[in-house]
């Protein structure tokens, strides 16, 4: 019966690297470049892709200049945007020197001089400096200062969302405009037909790999499932025999706590767009570390006692 489960675990766990293995090496770095940005683009402003889909020859122009004044208009706002995400980190980076009472009150003295040339282009000045003067002492400054960098991730967070979609809109616009600038009708008419070739496979692609990623948490949590209950059974049958499955656990346990120490709470730009919060990262990180633990040394003890067994045979 042990033989059976051990089998089923790991079947069901090597299918599922395999699938993600499979559609990894499925695309080349430009491929994998060109659908991402297309389910980018899906995803904030799937009318691009309709029209890109409806536009022929001699419509061409039209979506081209289209896209040129709306992605010409959004990028000035995107400028308007990061500088007041830069005001917002320049600020936070200066309350960085805030270690202690004495600190806090030299930043708190110099605050207003500060603040005139610090926010003279920020939108919200005033909620800024009268956040700040609320502030009366150094022990509830940390809440503040905690606070404040949960505003900026969302802030940024922001940012970088309309950046991205921005960035991704403007290289379906270049290979249009490219394709636009051709003098021949005949590469014109080919090169059209292959964008919008393109642009409809990576769309069905995108379904496809949704699909792809969700069996693979769905055979991860199966496999995962399938331990739990497993080692369930074997304990509950008889404890004092299978102290080794109880190893196993504690194993894992050590394993789980050990990821969270090491695992970094810093939000990377990804994590940010994701609204994740540096508890979220520091547990993915916790988990991610235990499954390639447990992953790859099962895999290492198989091929052990594979090894080890034939070597008893050579004997």
């Amino acid at each position: 019966m042990r033989k059976i489960i051990n089998i089923t675990i790991f079947a069901i766990a090597g299918l599922a690297a395999l699938l993600v293995v499979l559609f990894g090496f499925g695309f080349n770095q430009e491929a994998k470049d060109k659908f991402f940005t297309t389910t980018e683009v899906k995803a904030n402003n799937p009318q691009m892709l309709t029209d890109l889909a409806n536009a022929t020859v001699e419509t061409l122009p039209a979506f081209v200049t289209k896209y040129e004044d709306d992605l010409t208009q959004r990028n000035a706002e995107l400028k308007k945007e990061k500088l007041q995400c830069n005001i917002f980190y320049t600020f936070i980076y200066n309350m960085e020197e805030i270690v202690d009472k004495e600190t806090f009150e030299t930043f708190k003295s110099n605050f207003q001089e500060y603040a005139k040339s610090m926010f003279a282009s920020a939108d919200n000045k005033d909620a800024l400096v009268n956040g700040f003067n609320k502030v009366k002492n150094y022990s509830d400054f940390q809440s503040y200062y905690t606070k404040l960098k949960a505003d900026y991730n969302v802030v940024r967070q922001n940012y970088l969302i309309n950046a991205s979609a921005v960035k991704a809109e403007m290289s379906i616009l270049k290979q249009a405009g490219d394709i636009n600038a051709a003098i021949s009708v005949t590469k014109k008419q080919f090169d059209l037909n292959e964008l919008q070739k393109s642009v409809k496979t990576y769309k069905s692609e995108s379904v496809q790999f949704n699909l792809t990623m969700n069996l693979f948490y769905l055979l991860f949590f199966v496999t995962f499932g399938a331990m739990i209950i497993f080692l369930l059974w074997g304990v509950i049958g008889n404890i004092k025999s299978n102290m080794g499955l109880l190893a196993g656990v504690g194993l894992l346990v050590l394993l789980l706590i050990l990821g969270y120490l090491f695992s970094t709470s810093e939000l990377s730009p990804s994590a940010i767009k994701m609204q994740l919060d540096s508890g979220n990262v520091k547990w993915i990180g916790a988990g991610l570390f235990t499954f390639y633990c447990t992953f790859f040394g099962t895999i290492a003890a198989i091929i052990i006692s594979i090894v080890l067994n034939a070597i008893k045979k050579a004997k």
